[in-house]
Parts: C-alpha cells; structure tokens; sequence
C-alpha cells in the first residue's frame, strides 16, 4: 500500500478565501488514481483511496433505486458556488429562512442533490425524523444497502479507529435513527453536481466521510483539495474515506452523450443525532412546542 504525506501549500485563511470558487486542473499537482493512504506532514489521515472497490452489481442497484432522491434543491449554499440569503417571499419581503442565489442576484441557484436515511433538527424542522426519500421509497432504500453495509465494512477495516469512534456514537444512538448495520445516519446524493470549495458542515468531526460515485458517458472528475494541491479521480466502483473537515471541490463535469450521469454517494454520522428522542417522544416535543407558541399568540404567556 502506498503511504503519501501531503504537505501543505496554503494557510488555513487563504484557503478559507477559496469557499464558493470552483476548481480545475490548475489547482493540484498530484493526482491520485491508486491504492493509497494519505496523511498530512502533522500526523492526521486525511484520505485513504481504493481503487475498484465496490462490486458493480451492488452500486448499480444503489443507483437505480437512488437516483430519484437527488431532485432540485437551493439549500446547498456555498457549496453550489451560490450566495446563501434570505429568501424573497411573493410579498416582496424576507423571510427568516434562507436558500442559494446565483451570486449578486435574486436568481435561486438549484442542484440535484438530496438527502436519504435520517436527519437530526435544525431551524426548519425542529425534529428528528426519517428523510422524506426514505419514508415514501422505503423498499428502494432497502435495496441500496447492500451498498451502505458494504462501505461502512471497508471503513471499518481500513480506518478503523476512526469507523470504532463513530459506531460508538451509533450505539448512543437511538436504534431508529440508524441505517441498520452501520456507523451512518445519514447519505447525501448528488446528481451531476460540481461542488464548489467548502466543508461539509454537520457530521461527525471523529468519523469519516465516505464517497462512492456511479458514472456513466462522464469524463474523469477530481476531488480536489487545493491546500494541499492534492486531487482524486474518483471513478465508478472506487471507494474514497476522507476527511470532509478539509476544504473540497470537484472539477467540472463533462458529459460525453447527453445523457451522461455522475451519481455520488456520501455516507456519515450526523454530529447530533445522539441527541434524538424517540420517535414517540419528539412527537410530545413537537406538539408540546407548538402549544407554547400558541399560548404566546393568544396572550397566556
């Protein structure tokens, strides 16, 4: 196996500079297409790549019965290379929620991508619930996990004092919350989706972010992280474990037919889905909630 140290080319605040741009070819020097582990020049696993991971059948069922979940959404913000503000109500005014704008306008910036598995709260909905994909497509989800246990295996047999540190924190976990026999919660997919440089905000910091992409009539696409002017050809079939804490983007994504497909997977633990309830009980949280807030409207408190 190979052993890379990756040193760094840029500070923490001129890489920060570099949120919401896009990469290319010009921002890396190394180019990963191979087995290898790699650490930074202090110490820390920064990725660990296989190439042919994945077995062919199992990723193309995920991706059959996954890509509906990665429909039209402008809640990706910097990430999308968009400007994330509040949103125009028809009124003319702001609301207090907030989507993407393609930067200096009032154009909504969407991309395909969307969520599957579970979700923990946040301003919007204020509850632990199972992702919409997963409760009305219930039966594809159960056909992709063949892929979702075949990764978290590999986590656990490459990184695994990183995949221990996270199934701990699915084991404080409430059972219902859990993709069953695995360390995640949570899977993002994204469907031909360029992702400009940002972290990845509300995972576990201890655990890994673990990525799988099915391409079909695509050319070559690279994660790249320009500190450390390192990039990844991330293929169909590869299996990439990294840390997701790092500033990433892809580089462009080329069609070669008009139908041309890149379906990414991406596996994790959500950092406060230990802090979940029951299902029954963030149901007596919502309506307990909802009956202060009413009670504030009408005066009694």
């Amino acid at each position: 196996m190979k052993k890379i140290i990756a040193e760094y080319h840029l500070t923490e605040q001129e890489t920060k500079k570099l949120e919401g741009s896009f990469l290319g070819e010009n921002d890396f020097d190394t180019l990963i297409d191979f087995d290898c582990d790699c650490y930074t020049s202090t110490g820390q696993p920064l990725l660990f790549f296989r190439k042919n991971h994945i077995e062919p059948e199992i990723l193309k069922t995920a991706y059959i019965n996954m890509i509906g979940a990665a429909g039209p959404t402008s809640n990706r913000g910097p990430a999308s290379g968009g400007e994330r503000k509040n949103a125009l109500l028809s009124s003319g005014k702001k609301s207090r929620s907030t989507i993407t704008y393609l930067p200096g306008t009032d154009q909504p910036l969407s991309i395909n991508s969307g969520i599957a598995g579970y979700f923990d709260r946040n301003a919007r909905l204020d509850f632990c619930r199972t992702t919409a994909f997963t409760k009305k497509h219930l039966n594809k989800f159960k056909k992709a996990m063949p892929l979702f246990k075949a990764v978290d295996n590999s986590f656990k047999n490459i990184v695994p004092e990183r995949h221990e540190k996270q199934l701990e924190m699915a084991k404080a976990t409430h059972p219902n919350y859990i993709i069953e026999g695995t360390a995640f919660t949570t899977i993002t997919i994204n469907k031909n989706y360029r992702a400009a440089v940002h972290t990845d905000a509300g995972d576990f910091e201890e655990g890994f972010g673990n990525l799988v992409v099915y391409l079909e009539n695509v050319e070559p696409v690279y994660l790249i992280l320009p500190r450390f002017r390192i990039a990844v050809n991330l293929a169909k079939n590869d299996l990439l474990l990294m840390d997701v804490h790092q500033h990433h983007g892809n580089s462009e994504i080329k069609k070669t037919t008009h139908d041309g497909i890149r379906l990414s997977f991406v596996m994790y633990y959500r950092k406060n889905m230990y802090k979940c309830l029951s299902p029954s009980e963030e149901l007596k949280r919502i309506q307990r909630n909802q009956r202060l807030i009413a009670k504030k409207y009408a005066g009694i408190i």
